[in-house]
């Protein structure tokens, strides 16, 4: 192999790729068309040199560490790093100490991580004006930094690289650090399994060129690939993301777009959820359109449950599917949250009929009236005319149907029973 491509010097690993290649200026950085375009919030910022801290968050690779290195260049500032996982609050103080007559740009990684104690001491200097933060973070920091910092930033969340945005970064640095020319579907192949982080297709091309060197190609390319493995973390905000997915997907009743959050998630080894979303959406989402198609997908779970993966895919992809097909009604969810509108008053407010009360104690019906009432199955269709609700809220409807066929049969029991219980006992249930 030749001696430009190889990973090691004679005594020392050489320097990633990816840190020998990064972006020293704006223009440089590739993705996040969105926030640092012409005109976009976060270009407007930096080329403005708008003195206010921030805190990137999204996938690893995608630009946010570069970010906050070229924001420093762009302002003129010393720039420090700081890892809120790792570094302790000595080593945050050295950092301060090394800058005391002037302000420098801080990345904090990991800023998720980070303790009350360094919280309490860093507060002062973003207030005043000595440190810059840029905070970055695979996490949704809406959920895991605290107020008191997030309230001092401006929020931007990266997205994952695109591999159109990736290709011409591995084809500029093969030319540029391999002195060969990288072919465009080559480079999209790269690009394609690095699942949009762009240290991670730098870190492949790496090792793919000390592997193969100048005679690297596409079939050298597949099999490496194939055996990488990228699925997300199961513990990260992007897995909720994929787990809120595939639970909008069912009650859109988008049979495709569920099966693939499906396979993602099981991709990341995560049955339990997989299965919880399913039982819920099947009595939330389909419930009384269609209790057939919820009884099978709450049996397929249970049949997955004792199977196990990988096996248990195909039971889960079978419950997915039913209920993406199976009608669609949200009444049994909704009929509750009326209910509870009622239900969550002090219950002083609406005191329930006296022969509903407990009669599970000797002289109940003497005492309180508890158990004094009529035996609906010893009534004609086992149905007695009595009123159950508290008498201020008789006339209540939580309960409201959709329109799909099955349901609007269940309604006409409902109406007819409600009208038999409350009405004037001439009507009959049928």
């Amino acid at each position: 192999m030749n001696d430009e491509m190889n990973l090691f010097s004679k005594n020392n690993i050489h320097q990633p790729l990816a840190d020998e290649i990064r972006p020293r200026k704006l223009d440089e950085i590739v993705g996040q068309k969105q926030l640092l375009g012409s005109g976009k919030p976060l270009r407007q910022i930096i080329d403005k040199k708008i003195p206010i801290s921030l805190i990137l968050w999204g996938p690893p690779g995608t630009g946010k560490s570069t970010l906050a290195f070229v924001m420093a260049s762009a302002y003129g500032l010393p720039f420090e790093k700081f890892n809120a996982s790792i570094d302790n609050k000595a080593e945050l103080q050295k950092l301060v100490a090394n800058h005391p007559n002037e302000s420098f740009v801080l990345q904090l990684d990991e800023i998720h991580r980070l303790t009350k104690p360094i919280q309490d001491y860093l507060l002062p200097y973003l207030e005043s004006g000595k440190i810059l933060l840029v905070g970055t973070t695979t996490e949704n920091p809406i959920i895991t930094i605290n107020p008191a910092i997030r309230s001092r930033c401006e929020l931007f969340e990266f997205k994952p690289v695109s591999p159109d945005d990736i290709v011409p970064v591995l084809q500029r640095t093969t030319k540029s650090v391999f002195n060969f020319e990288l072919d465009q579907k080559s480079a999209k192949m790269i690009g394609n399994s690095a699942n949009g982080d762009v240290r991670v297709a730098l870190n492949m091309l790496e090792t793919l060129v000390a592997m193969h060197g100048k005679t690297l190609n596409q079939k050298q390319i597949a099999e490496f690939a194939q055996n990488q493995h990228f699925a997300f973390d199961k513990d990260t905000t992007y897995h909720y993301d994929y787990l809120s997915a595939f639970n909008y997907a069912i009650i859109g009743s988008d049979t495709d777009a569920a099966l693939y959050y499906l396979s993602v998630i099981l991709n990341s080894g995560d049955l339990e959820s997989a299965i919880r979303r399913i039982r819920d959406a099947a009595y939330m989402c389909i419930g009384l359109a269609d209790p057939r198609a919820v009884d099978t997908a709450v049996l397929a779970c249970d049949t997955a449950e004792k199977i196990g993966l990988p096996r248990a895919s195909t039971n889960l992809s079978y419950a997915t599917i039913i209920l993406c097909l199976a009608p669609k009604s949200d009444s049994a969810w909704k009929s509750y949250e009326r209910a509870n509108e009622d239900g969550k008053e002090a219950n002083q407010l609406h005191p329930m009929p006296t022969y509903l009360r407990d009669s599970h104690y000797k002289h109940s019906i003497e005492t309180t009236g508890g158990g004094d009432m009529i035996n609906p199955f010893n009534e004609k269709h086992q149905v007695a005319h009595q009123k159950y609700l508290p008498k201020d809220l008789e006339d209540k409807q939580y309960y409201e149907p959709r329109d799909n066929k099955r349901e609007q049969a269940y309604y006409q029991r409902y109406k007819a029973l409600k009208k038999y219980l409350y009405g004037n006992g001439a009507e009959n249930n049928e």
